[in-house]
Order: C-alpha cells, then sequence, then structure tokens
C-alpha cells in the first residue's frame, strides 16, 4: 500500500523558500516495545519527504533543497529557509477489548528562517487519524491512520501556516503583500516483509 497525499488547491505564495530536511526527518523511526503483546518498529522517512516536498511546492512559488540553514556568514540567495521536524509520534492498537479502532497523533514542527539565518517563526502542527481494524490487520490499519493523521497535518500547513502573524510580517517585508488563506513509511517486524512501499507488521513477544 502506497502513501497518497493530495495537492493543495492553493495559489502558492509569491517566495522562493529552501527547505532543509535533516536524517531526524527523512530517516524517522518509532520503536516502542509495548510488555507482553508486541513490539513495534515504525518508519515514517520516505513518507515524511513524499509529503513535505509535494505540500511545500504548493505552497510557494519556488522551493529548493538545502543542505543547511544559512548564518549571517553564509547568506542564503532565497527569500528564506524552512526547515521541517517532525516532534512526536504517538499511536494505540488495542489488543483485545470492545474498541476496533487504530489511533494516531503525530506533531510537527515548522521552522521559517530569514536568508540570514535569523528565526522568523517556529510554529507546531499536529495530525490524529483513526482507522477501523479490519481483515487486513492491526498493523495495516496502523498505517491507515497515520496516513490520515500526515494529510490532517498538511491540510492544516496549507491552510494555517500563510496566515501566522510572523508568517504574514515576513510576507510582507519579502513581497509587500499580505498572504492570502489559503512517501512511504514503513511499519515492520521480524515477522513479515511485505513488497509494498508501506508495510506494516508486527512482532509477537512470545
Amino acid at each position: 500500500m502506497e502513501a497518497v497525499f493530495p495537492t493543495p488547491l492553493i495559489e502558492p505564495l509569491p517566495v522562493s523558500v529552501g527547505v532543509v530536511m535533516d536524517q531526524a526527518l527523512t530517516q524517522y523511526e518509532h520503536f516502542e516495545e509495548i510488555p507482553e503483546q508486541i513490539t513495534w518498529t515504525i518508519r515514517l522517512g520516505n513518507a515524511n519527504r513524499t509529503m513535505l516536498e509535494q505540500l511545500l511546492a504548493s505552497l510557494f512559488a519556488t522551493t529548493v533543497a538545502v543542505d543547511a540553514l544559512p548564518t549571517p556568514e553564509n547568506q542564503s540567495s532565497l527569500d528564506g529557509i524552512i526547515k521541517p521536524e517532525l516532534e512526536k509520534f504517538e499511536f494505540e492498537v488495542p489488543v483485545r477489548g470492545r474498541d476496533n479502532f487504530a489511533e494516531v497523533w503525530m506533531q510537527y514542527r515548522l521552522k521559517l528562517y530569514e536568508p540570514d539565518g535569523d528565526l522568523v517563526a517556529d510554529w507546531p502542527v499536529s495530525g490524529y487519524g483513526k482507522s477501523e481494524i479490519h481483515r487486513g490487520g492491526r498493523e495495516d490499519s496502523l498505517t491507515q491512520a497515520a496516513i490520515v493523521a500526515m494529510r490532517e497535518v498538511g491540510a492544516a500547513i496549507a491552510t494555517q501556516f500563510p496566515a501566522q502573524p510572523q508568517v504574514e510580517y515576513w510576507l510582507q517585508q519579502t513581497q509587500n503583500q499580505i498572504p492570502s488563506a489559503g512517501s512511504g513509511f514503513l511499519i515492520s517486524n521480524d515477522e513479515t516483509s511485505l513488497p509494498n512501499q508501506l508495510m506494516p507488521t508486527g512482532q509477537n513477544d512470545d
């Protein structure tokens, strides 16, 4: 199963922005051992890259991948630099009982910098996803819940980030105008190896 993220139907902001995606984001892994139940390893790096590259390319007129943040001694020729981070990832998958849904909570943080490295905005954005557990199993349902959470994050960034006061002021300073409002990850264990881009599995401890 592949993660598909819809392209936002928005007017690109008339600025050029560099995008820094470090290994903490593009190789993100969440490991959680649940006593007497399941050990999970959840890899979200590819999905992070897919979602954010597509989203930011739609949000700004020009986006360029850059390796590092600018400094006063090494300033950027672009209008600004964006550095996204994945701060928190939490999930719940019931093993037994009446609750028949997998749930995912995620929090990203978008940091916007001036060409000289000064911080303009530091904005947290969260997403929640829920998916009913079906015949595909708990792992596939967790995959679906994570996709829903990431789509919610993407929609929030597209519509709310340009409206943040610090971002609006930066846009006014840069372009002398007010902004108009506006993959895949792997979940795996030692038991199963699926050929898909998005592959969830769980490992029984017993």
